[in-house]
């Protein structure tokens, strides 16, 4: 056979051979590797002796028996957290209500006291107009959430 741009058969026999040596040299060492790894486990197994094998097994055993009531518990949780969240928002709500009735309830005895200052002295009226524009004031702002300063 001819040699193809300066490669013969014999070089292309050879780099075949040296890349399965290559190869079989990576699996020779990766095989050792292995080996060791197993015989340092082994070693380490027989020095914590049969008791903590048997701890080791018992343990995974009672972990696999109890992985279903941490879901159950952890699933619980979660809808509990929900509820609570929920909870927390409505009473929120609540808050803010009661803040808004208080206020009104302000506004309603600020004018129902300078009307009755209005009536015993009959010269309150500075008092009634300031009376009249707190509770206007109180209810736009229940209306409309704005407050009107006039």
């Amino acid at each position: 056979m001819e040699p193809i741009e300066g490669i013969t058969p014999d070089m292309l026999w050879n780099f075949a051979k040296v890349c399965v040596g290559l190869a079989a040299l990576v699996i020779l060492v990766y095989k050792v590797i292995d080996i060791a790894r197993k015989e340092h486990d082994r070693k380490q197994l027989k020095e914590r002796g049969p008791q903590n094998v048997l701890a080791d097994e018992i343990s995974k055993k009672i972990m696999a028996a109890l992985e279903p009531r941490f879901q159950e518990i952890d699933r619980k949780l979660s809808t509990d957290k929900l509820r609570l969240d929920e909870h927390a928002q409505k009473m929120a709500m609540l808050g803010a209500k009661q803040d808004m009735i208080e206020t009104g309830q302000k506004a309603i005895c600020k004018g129902m006291m300078a009307m009755l200052d209005h009536e015993i002295s009959g010269d309150s009226i500075d008092t009634l107009r300031q009376a009249r524009k707190d509770i206007n004031n109180y209810l736009i702002d229940k209306i409309t959430g704005k407050e009107i300063t006039a």
